[in-house]
């Protein structure tokens, strides 16, 4: 390959020992002249599959009136061409739950597909179900194919939260890694608000709409590069060296960076992984961590809020309509997200979880508060209006805390602190846990609010607030700024 193989063979055998040390390959590698461009535009198409799974977390909640009339289009009537599909509050609760259902198995099979096939085929691959979920909802004429077009685009879904962290991760410089990898929360969402803001149209216009979303993803990830460590750990060095020049610029040397990845493979390659690797400490460690961050995002009370917030701003004395509250609430997640993936490289990972997660305890305080007086018949109703000011704030505050910290930074910090050795299958583990609690919370919120009453519920979702924030003070560790080798440093110096 000309000058590119002689500055390949330049880094030279001898070094690799003095490279198998963190301080050794940060000492080589120097970032000054990579360019940031194509790593932005990388990592933008890689995110393209969150703002389809945005599109399609957000798209029950709008549709749910038309879905459940007598006439699926405002004033009109349905298609002249289909039947009409309407749903009982049983069959709407499963087309609202199916896609968490679909994104639980999806996230299982994840990391085995994107080790075997590779990062960019898999985000590729996804554009299809993808296609097909929303065809079938947008075609849909019974309930059936509405359930199964969920359940397919949860499935696409829950295999992209996995893939996509994975290869942000692996084709971003440190210096970028945390903006980069925010892209896949601040796209997720972004498609939620922009499901939001067609609500006025027609449920099968919507899911129309949504269906040109895959094409896109298709055609931007025909136009990026396959994960460098990808091809390096499948033998493909040729192709491994052009993917990492096309990411880092005509004017960056990749030999040491390349140098790298061979020095982190042969120690990963030195041990053949087996399933008993995963309870290992320094696999069983940074597992637990990235697990834990996504137990602590589902059960920050997320569902609890958003699903009461029509119920908060009627409380707060709005008349504003539903579909405006969600639009209001879905761009204040969407400003804070995009707010954190700036602040990322400035304050730390570690520091947003913590103002996220206390903030949130905070807010949940009140609305508990709120909600416990209102619940109460003993209580004076001029207390009650004067106080009205209080959920609507709390919510707000709630949803702006949980884009800054606790939803971004459970994604971000799984794609970083899981060695590649098992981040296939760890990745997999980890997202299944998010997917599976967020379907165990919003199927059984009522039951909770029954049992507990709502002030009992939003104290409870507190009470996990306050455990996430001990979590993130005392047990988190920074990786702001670290390579993979001094990330996995930490977790191996006390064995």
């Amino acid at each position: 390959m000309g000058k590119l193989d002689m500055e390949y063979d330049d880094v030279g055998t001898n070094d690799s020992s003095h490279l198998q040390s963190g301080s050794g390959i940060n000492s080589k590698i120097d970032y000054k002249f990579a360019s940031k461009g194509p790593q932005i535009k990388a990592a933008l198409a890689g995110s393209i599959g969150a703002f389809i799974l945005g599109t399609i977390i957000g798209w029950s909640s709008p549709v749910q009136p038309q879905l459940q009339s007598n006439s699926t289009q405002s004033g009109d009537g349905d298609s002249m061409w289909l039947a009409d599909v309407t749903l009982d509050d049983n069959q709407m609760s499963w087309v609202g739950s199916l896609s968490n259902l679909g994104a639980l198995f999806g996230a299982l099979t994840g990391g085995i597909l994107m080790d075997r096939f590779g990062r960019r085929s898999i985000l590729m691959a996804m554009s299809l179900p993808y296609f097909i979920a929303w065809m079938l909802i947008a075609f849909a004429v019974n309930p059936a194919m509405l359930y199964v077009g969920r359940l397919l685009g949860g499935i696409a879904g829950g295999i992209c939260s996995v893939v996509s962290p994975s290869y942000l991760g692996e084709i971003s410089m440190p210096s970028l890694r945390g903006l980069l990898g925010m892209f896949f929360s601040s796209l997720l969402c972004a498609g939620i608000l922009v499901t939001s803001l067609t609500g006025w149209l027609n449920w099968r216009l919507i899911s129309g709409i949504a269906a040109v979303h895959p094409i896109i993803l298709l055609v931007a990830m025909f136009f990026v590069p396959e994960s460098p460590y990808h091809l390096i750990k499948t033998g493909r060095t040729s192709d491994a060296q052009k993917a990492l020049k096309w990411l880092r610029g005509p004017d960056y040397n990749i030999a040491p960076e390349i140098m790298q990845m061979e020095v982190r493979l042969n120690a990963e390659l030195a041990e053949k992984f087996s399933p008993s690797d995963l309870f290992k400490p320094w696999a069983l460690k940074p597992l637990l961590l990235a697990v834990s961050l996504m137990i602590f995002q589902q059960l920050s009370g997320i569902n609890a809020a958003v699903y009461n917030a029509v119920a908060i701003f009627e409380s707060a004395g709005s008349t504003l309509d539903t579909l405006v509250c969600a639009i209001l609430l879905n761009l204040d997640q969407l400003v804070v997200t995009i707010a954190s993936s700036l602040l990322v490289e400035r304050l730390g990972r570690k520091t947003l979880f913590v103002i996220s997660e206390s903030v949130m305890c905070l807010s949940l305080a009140g609305l508990g508060a709120f909600f416990y007086l209102k619940e109460n018949s003993q209580t004076d109703p001029a207390i009650i209006e004067s106080l009205s000011w209080l959920p609507l704030v709390s919510l707000i505050l709630f949803i702006a805390a949980f884009g800054i910290g606790a939803g971004p930074v459970p994604w971000l910090m799984t794609g970083e602190v899981l060695p590649a050795k098992i981040k296939g299958p760890g990745v997999s583990i980890a997202v299944f846990t998010n997917w599976f609690l967020a379907f165990i919370v919003t199927k059984s919120f009522v039951n909770i609010q029954e049992a507990l009453t709502s002030a009992g519920a939003f104290w409870m979702f507190g009470g996990f607030c306050v455990m996430g924030t001990l979590f993130g003070l005392f047990l988190l560790p920074e990786t702001k700024g670290k390579t993979q080798e001094e990330i996995q440093a930490f977790f191996n110096k006390s064995k």
